[in-house]
C-alpha cells in the first residue's frame, strides 16, 4: 500500500503495532523510535480522511497502544515513566463505553508497576482491573490479569498483594 493512499491514523496504528512487535523482541530503541514515528503520525491526524473501521483508533486508543509497546522497554531498563504516562492516559481518556481498552490498560500498567515500581500502588490499579473484568467476561483481560498475577509472585508477603492474588483467581474463565 502506498503510503500517501493512508490516513495520519491509519499510519499511527500500524507504527504502534510495528512498536510493539520490535519491543517483544528486544530491538527497544528501534521500539521508541517507532513509538516516535507514531506519535508524529498521530498528531498529523485528520479523522475525516479516516475510514469509518478506523473510528475506534482515538488518543486513549494511542496512548493505550504506545504504552503498550513501550512496556518490555520500560521493564528491560527499569525507567516505569517510559509506559506509565501513556498508560494512565489511555486510562483516563477513554470513553466509557470502551470498558475493555480500559481494563487492559489498567492491568497492563499494574502489571508494569508490580515488575518495576511500587507493589502496592499495583495493587490499587490491579483492584481496578479486576472491578472492571468481573463484568466484562473476556477471555483475553483474563488472560492479561492472570500475567499480572504471576508478576505478582515474588510480592506475596504482601497482605495486598495476596488479596488481588486471589481475586484475580476467583474470575471465573468466561463459557465459549
Amino acid at each position: 500500500v502506498r503510503s500517501d493512499r493512508v490516513s495520519a491514523t491509519a499510519r499511527a496504528m500500524m507504527s504502534a503495532i510495528r512498536a510493539q512487535l520490535l519491543a517483544r523482541v528486544g530491538r527497544h530503541s528501534e521500539a521508541q523510535a517507532e513509538v516516535d514515528r507514531a506519535d508524529i503520525y498521530f498528531s498529523d491526524r485528520n479523522p475525516a480522511d479516516d475510514p469509518a473501521w478506523l473510528c475506534y483508533y482515538t488518543e486513549a486508543e494511542h496512548q493505550g497502544s504506545t504504552g503498550r509497546a513501550l512496556i518490555p522497554v520500560a521493564v528491560a531498563t527499569k525507567r516505569v515513566n517510559l509506559a506509565a504516562p501513556r498508560l494512565k492516559a489511555a486510562i483516563d481518556l477513554q470513553d466509557p463505553g470502551y470498558r475493555r481498552s480500559r481494563t487492559f490498560s489498567q492491568t497492563r500498567l499494574a502489571t508494569l508497576m508490580m515488575a518495576v515500581d511500587d507493589p502496592h500502588e499495583a495493587t490499587v490499579v490491579g483492584r481496578q482491573a479486576v472491578a472492571e473484568a468481573g463484568a466484562l467476561r473476556s477471555r483475553r483481560v483474563i488472560g492479561e490479569l492472570q500475567g499480572l498475577a504471576r508478576t505478582a509472585e515474588p510480592h506475596v508477603g504482601a497482605a495486598d498483594v495476596v488479596e488481588l492474588r486471589s481475586s484475580i483467581a476467583r474470575l471465573a474463565v468466561p463459557g465459549t
